[in-house]
């Protein structure tokens, strides 16, 4: 089994946990979640700190914040395209309702998607070996 399809049977269940070695940063991954919403976050050297959401020109101003999902939001809705057209030209509407990279979130919505970022940003990451520790 490749360490991609290991990733993903490792966090199938809630409070799964792996831990990986990627460009000298361990990471940790739980599938945790929040009331009703279950999603898969990511720990840099076992933290995850509010001032890694930052990003300049759509790239993380901190190193640990590239492990993280990238969030995309526009400033305004499509549904004000018309309008905006009429009042500032379709160039600036078309800047307007474009989503752009505004901020890093350590969390995944599903396990394939924490698997197809790490996949396509750190190909050769190292996956640890699975301990049996029992939580207490």
């Amino acid at each position: 089994m490749d360490k991609w399809a290991e990733i993903k049977k490792r966090l199938q269940h809630l409070g799964g946990t792996v831990e990986l070695l990627a460009d000298g940063h361990e990471l940790s991954l739980v599938k945790a979640h929040d009331g009703k919403k279950i999603f898969v976050r990511v720990f840099v050297d076992g933290v995850a700190k509010g001032e890694w959401t930052k990003t300049e020109d759509g790239k993380p101003v901190h190193p640990e914040g590239r492990f993280w999902r990238p969030m995309k939001r526009a400033a305004y809705p499509k549904k004000v395209y018309a309008k905006a057209k009429r009042a500032f030209g379709k160039k600036e509407a078309d800047r307007m309702v474009t989503p752009r990279v505004i901020g890093v979130v350590p969390d995944f919505g599903t396990e394939g998607a924490v698997v197809a970022h790490l996949k396509k940003h750190f190909p050769d990451l190292e996956l640890r070996a699975e301990s049996d520790e029992v939580a207490s």
